[in-house]
């Protein structure tokens, strides 16, 4: 693991207005792609459709959320601490099913992959810090062996 002196270090300020800015991006193409409105959709690519934007307007307000917090954090508005409490951590979104994606339209389809994309470089960053700042907090050292041990 990545190992640092600030558990934020690797994320930088660049980084997370770099991710902010892609995670915008898709929202509104996502708002526009899913919008359009297909009459010739049958009954099973129309719930897939609804589906789908429900899982990736989920995927991309997380990440938002997330990033928000971390912008937050650097600007002084939150301590170390509130910014690892259980609600501003990363929350949790549906992976799209494939069998559903492939029944959509290319653009939706290529929204659903990217939001997933970056939902999950974004998990992989927050786990990694939310990993560095356990191991700076002995209390959770003390914990994880209280827990083991009973």
């Amino acid at each position: 693991m990545f190992q640092t002196s600030q558990p934020d270090a690797c994320l930088t300020t660049k980084l997370i207005d770099s991710l902010y800015c892609e995670a915008l991006v898709l929202a509104d193409e996502a708002r526009s792609a899913f919008e359009e409105t297909d009459i010739t959709l049958s009954p099973r690519e129309t719930l897939a459709l609804s589906c789908e934007s429900l899982k990736v307007t989920t995927r991309l307000m997380q990440v938002i959320a997330w990033l928000l917090n971390q912008k937050a954090y650097r600007a002084g508005e939150l301590t170390l601490d509130e910014l690892h409490t259980e609600e501003r951590s990363l929350g949790y979104a549906v992976a799209s099913d494939e069998e559903l994606v492939a029944l959509l339209r290319a653009g939706p389809a290529y929204l659903a992959r990217q939001s997933e994309d970056l939902y999950y470089r974004v998990h992989r960053m927050a786990a990694r810090l939310k990993g560095t700042y356990r191991e700076q907090q002995p209390v959770h050292d003390l914990h994880d062996r209280l827990e083991r041990a009973f």
